[in-house]
């Protein structure tokens, strides 16, 4: 090949390249978002740019999703008697996107309003409900849809009126859910309640360790043309989310971080349940009296084998033991946060 031939051929790879790089499509920031030497791979929905609207900025100096995608300048003369009003951002184009444990996407919009428990976890008791929850849907939202004789409906607000039965539940302000199913023959709802979770609209998530948790539900049954079944049961009780008991605890609730702590102090009141007959009150013998100590490695132990006794006050002296006649009474504190107990106890309390 000749330096002529070497030169024509150049000429026209060159010419292919820069026809390629022209035929290239600008996607902007619709593919991803370059950030240094870190490329984030993740799509953006169109935004709204000021400084595009502003004729004194040239164009690309901003991202162009008003320029390219809407076809929109800023020296053209607007006339909309034709033409109609477009939106710079679709609404289908608005919103979060939302994928499940698996990286599957589900859906895209706005979390409006959340409510849950992980186990066992510190904080793990949330509630979140959004601006959106609050202007958009006026603080109410229903979901529902049905198939043949099947029908459901979610219902989530801070105001909802909602009926068990007149005796066992009737609220007129729910703060929660309620999830109902229907068919022909049968009728089952759900409803829950976080009760010591914020009534007012957050901008972002609350998280608790301790809460005040409601749940209720009714199933019923139609039997015949003319009876009907039912069975409800209603729970308000305290969660723990860093317990496990998830069910048990519906049943018989769990003990706060601050009420699950060891005894430090128990005082026993001694009163006259008769007062007003000026005689035969409660009496309290301290020679005679001990108190037996359990600790929870199963040890048990009284307390007048380590000197342990209670501080006394109040009450009447007589011969060998005291009254507490009429208003009087008599107090008996057991301190075992005090060092007397803790230097001579035999395990942990």
């Amino acid at each position: 090949m000749n330096n002529s031939t070497r030169r024509k051929f150049a000429i026209l790879l060159g010419l292919a390249v820069c026809c390629d790089s022209a035929a290239q499509v600008e996607y902007g920031n619709r593919l991803g978002l370059q950030q240094g030497t870190e490329a984030r791979l993740m799509t953006l929905s169109p935004e709204v740019y000021l400084a595009a609207l502003d004729p004194a900025v040239r164009r690309w100096y901003v991202p162009q999703e008003l320029y390219e995608e809407y076809r929109w300048r800023q020296w053209q003369y607007t006339n909309r008697a034709r033409l109609p009003y477009r939106r710079y951002v679709e609404v289908d184009l608005q919103g979060d996107y939302f994928y499940d444990l698996y990286g599957n996407y589900l859906t895209q919009g706005w979390l409006v309003f959340n409510t849950a428990q992980t186990r066992p976890q510190e904080a793990g008791s949330t509630l979140f409900k959004t601006n959106v929850f609050d202007r958009w849907f006026n603080q109410l939202v229903i979901a529902g849809d049905r198939k043949g004789q099947y029908h459901y409906a979610l219902t989530v607000s801070n105001n909802l009126r909602t009926t068990l039965t007149p005796l066992s539940f009737s609220k007129p302000r729910l703060n929660g859910f309620q999830l109902d199913l229907a068919t022909d023959k049968y009728q089952m709802t759900f409803l829950h309640s976080l009760i010591s979770g914020p009534r007012a609209i957050q901008e972002t998530e609350r998280a608790f360790t301790d809460a005040t948790s409601l749940a209720g539900g009714r199933f019923a049954a139609h039997v015949g043309d003319f009876v009907e079944v039912g069975l409800h049961a209603v729970s308000a009780h305290q969660t723990n989310s860093v317990a496990d008991q998830l069910v048990e605890t519906l049943h018989k609730g769990s003990l706060t971080n601050e009420q699950n702590q060891t005894v430090g102090q128990i005082e026993i009141l001694l009163k006259d349940d008769s007062p007003e007959d000026g005689r035969g009150g409660a009496a309290f013998f301290p020679d005679a009296s001990d108190v037996i100590i359990t600790y929870r490695d199963g040890t048990v132990e009284q307390g007048r084998d380590i000197r342990f006794g209670p501080v006394i006050e109040g009450g009447l002296e007589r011969r060998g033991f005291l009254s507490s006649d009429c208003s009087e009474h008599i107090s008996l504190l057991y301190d075992f946060d005090s060092a007397s107990f803790f230097n001579l106890a035999a395990a942990d309390k």
